[in-house]
């Protein structure tokens, strides 16, 4: 068993590097004018409903993944036996991730085509959203824990 969590963690790592990456990617091609800088008018409507669309995506985007994490590793856990619950981990830990990198992006996005920095501040918050989901060995291990109490109660 403490192979195999040795083993999710080290996936889990390296999907976290690879969504890193994406985001780096991003803030690259936007540095070196891929995504066209200033694209969106100052101060005109655009800009506007740009600005909007980045904060109500950070607003919405990322605790919608963080709950939805959270709902699907703790709600269905009585009917799964270790291994199970460590690929339900894994596959709840990526679509999370997978939601964060992608509320990032248009954000970095959103920051070069209006050079407002609404865009860089709320990608910043979701670079700290992955900072938080970053997994450890005690997290897992909580996690079957949870998973050790309910089939116990059963």
């Amino acid at each position: 068993m403490e192979k195999r969590i040795q083993s999710l963690i080290f996936r889990l790592r390296c999907e976290s590097v690879l969504g890193w990456a994406v985001v780096i990617v991003v803030f690259v091609l936007g540095k070196v004018g891929v995504i066209e800088n200033g694209s969106i008018a100052p101060n005109s409507h655009d800009e506007f409903v740009m600005n909007v669309i980045c904060v109500m995506s950070t607003l919405l985007v990322l605790p919608l993944a963080m709950k939805l994490f959270l709902l699907n590793t703790t709600k269905s856990l009585r009917r799964m036996n270790h291994d199970e619950a460590l690929d339900f981990y894994h596959a709840w830990s990526a679509v999370r991730l997978v939601l964060v990198v992608l509320c990032i992006g248009f954000n970095i996005v959103a920051y070069f085509m209006t050079q407002n920095l609404t865009g860089l501040l709320c990608a910043v918050i979701g670079i700290c959203i992955t900072v938080y989901c970053l997994p450890t060995k005690q997290k897992v291990v909580d996690y079957l824990e949870v998973v050790n109490n309910d089939l116990v109660n059963q």
